[in-house]
């Protein structure tokens, strides 16, 4: 079935948000070596921000219970994981360089992502990218393709599709975006 022309189908929601971003330009033989696969450096703090975010997901369905049974005790553990967060964050944002220098506007979705570069890129150009979510800090990394670089003052607006995004990130970053969306209509309705 043809779209009607200047329609565009997308298979995600895609939300405007700040991001920290960075990129660098890698080869298909280096993608083809790790097969595709990004390997994540054991002293890395990126995994504390995506495993509390699982574990917050799951937990989301006992915490309901004993809000039913304990609205008390339900408050105290809202309490507690706020403190977790609040630390988690902290240790977050002091141990990543990137997330102080490199934050900007992006429109995101489960299947890419739209950024401002200061450089040219060719469609079709391989990439590494790696972006730290707000206010989780989750961190995403994957291989994607340039599909879009336009330039405008100096600056090249890029789009990416990614090529090689895990399906547990794929998740992570799908609840963001419908977090982020039911977020922006409850500002815009105050």
């Amino acid at each position: 079935m043809n779209e009607p022309e200047g329609q565009e189908r997308r298979g995600y929601f895609r939300v405007d948000d700040e991001v920290a971003l960075s990129y660098r330009l890698v080869s298909a033989d280096e993608i083809n070596k790790s097969d595709g696969i990004l390997q994540i450096n054991e002293n890395d703090s990126v995994p504390l921000a995506n495993e509390l975010e699982k574990m917050r997901e799951v937990s989301r369905v006992h915490f309901r219970h004993v809000e039913k049974e304990s609205p008390e005790a339900a408050r105290y553990f809202a309490f507690m994981e706020k403190k977790i967060d609040l630390l988690a964050q902290h240790i977050l944002q002091g141990a990543n360089d990137l997330f102080v220098k490199n934050t900007q506007s992006v429109s995101i979705s489960g299947s890419g992502l739209a950024f401002t570069a200061g450089e040219s890129l060719n469609i079709g150009d391989l990439i590494e990218l790696k972006f730290i979510l707000k206010p989780s800090l989750m961190t995403i990394r994957t291989f994607s393709k340039v599909v879009s670089c336009q330039v405008q003052d100096g600056q090249s607006k890029v789009a990416v599709e990614y090529s090689h995004l895990s399906n547990d990130d794929r998740d992570l970053l799908i609840r963001h975006v419908v977090k982020k969306q039911i977020n922006d209509i409850r500002e815009h309705k105050e």
